[in-house]
């Protein structure tokens, strides 16, 4: 019997996702609860197993392709019932030879399988060098050289999907519909330093760095300056204002940039925003994050880190109407009691919607978070 796998819905509101990686080819034996593809949401990559074992009759579509909630990802002939006559000996015959193969187990998507065929090249013989151990095109030409060096004056390219093809859409979204404006500002932090060297052994099951403060300034200061953290609904013309806080933050994975949302940040202490950053972030990278830990966040920061420039300009994530992005911290010379002296001085850069918000607003805006940044004291006189 062919049984039809539809897509689940595995997200809070999700229509449809697109399928990065096919780990079962047409033909495979596949036990229950085995992974058998890797799809795409608007906010994570998640890994589908099947349901049934049996053979892979067919698949709902290609890697790169969209596939809606409730269409079929995938067809299974189940080794449960029997099976017609001359395509069931075919079938038989593909799920012997694949339960066996060694190739059964390597990574590597059906078009690279199929160069592999085409060049005579046995695919378990390659080396990968891909994502997870997946074998790549260039894995297989590579190999079928016979180990030879590439020639770096081939052009190069790989297909542009999963969590890099959703930022590459929000990405040109916000340009194409955001009008946006970015101000720039240098803050000394030097006592921010001393505060943080000071609580550094006080934290427990985190390391304290410069971002957790970061984020309580920015939540401290979204509360005196509500307006960046509203939303636009151009439909109605209409201008929200989010009760609750709950900021994102931008971290580097090995697929690209997700935001992992820290809910309630304004209630949280810097202790509980640390911890919570390290949890987030640690489980961003491992692909481990549930679909609502990426979703509803009301403001971002991007933290480009000391090896980063010293201002930008980042993009807003829509649908929010600001972004704060933080820089490299460096010693600079800066006044203090009209003298000369060399202090830690950050960067930053606020890029805002135009359209709602003006340069007086980023001004102030601005002004509120270095007060927190440059005397970090009113975080316990303001928030805890």
């Amino acid at each position: 019997m062919i049984k039809d796998f539809k897509l689940p819905d595995i997200g809070e509101g999700l229509h449809e996702a697109e399928v990065v990686t096919w780990f079962v080819d047409k033909g495979d034996a596949v036990k229950e609860n085995e992974n058998i593809a890797e799809v795409q949401t608007d906010k994570a990559v998640v890994e589908i197993t099947s349901p049934y074992a049996g053979v892979i009759y067919e698949r709902g579509g290609e890697e790169g392709a969209s596939i809606k909630v409730g269409e079929t990802l995938i067809s299974i002939k189940t080794e449960s019932e029997g099976m017609n006559d001359g395509e069931d000996e075919k079938d038989e015959s593909n799920k012997k030879i694949n339960s066996h193969s060694p190739s059964r187990r390597v990574k590597a998507a059906p078009t690279v399988r199929k160069l592999a065929r085409q060049l005579g090249v046995t695919i378990s013989e390659v080396t990968p060098t891909g994502r997870a151990g997946k074998i790549t095109a260039d894995d297989v030409r590579l190999h079928e050289k016979g180990n030879e060096a590439p020639n770096l004056s081939e052009s190069h390219s790989e297909p542009i999907k999963g969590v890099r093809k959703k930022i590459f859409e929000n990405m040109t979204h916000s340009m194409n519909e955001i009008p946006q404006c970015t101000g720039m500002d240098e803050v000394d932090v030097s006592r921010l330093s001393e505060f943080r060297s000071l609580l550094k052994n006080e934290v427990q099951n985190s390391t304290l760095t410069y971002l957790p403060f970061i984020v309580k300034a920015v939540a401290l200061s979204l509360k005196q300056n509500p307006r960046f953290n509203g939303r636009v609904d151009k439909e109605n013309m209409l201008f929200h204002y989010q009760t609750d806080i709950h900021i994102g933050i931008a971290t580097a994975t090995e697929d690209g940039l997700v935001v992992p949302v820290l809910k309630a940040a304004d209630k949280l202490s810097v202790e509980e925003i640390a911890n919570s950053i390290e949890d987030l972030s640690t489980r961003a990278r491992a692909k481990k994050l549930r679909s609502d830990e990426l979703s509803g966040s009301t403001f971002t920061i991007s933290n480009t880190g000391r090896s980063g420039g010293f201002f930008a300009t980042p993009i807003i994530n829509p649908p929010e109407v600001a972004i704060l992005g933080v820089h490299a911290i460096k010693r600079k010379p800066v006044v203090k009691d009209n003298e000369i002296q060399i202090g830690d001085v950050m960067g930053m850069s606020i890029t805002f919607d135009h359209r709602v918000i003006d340069g007086e607003h980023c001004g102030q805006f601005m002004s509120s978070l270095e007060a927190y940044l440059e005397k970090p004291e009113l975080f316990i006189l303001k928030g805890g």
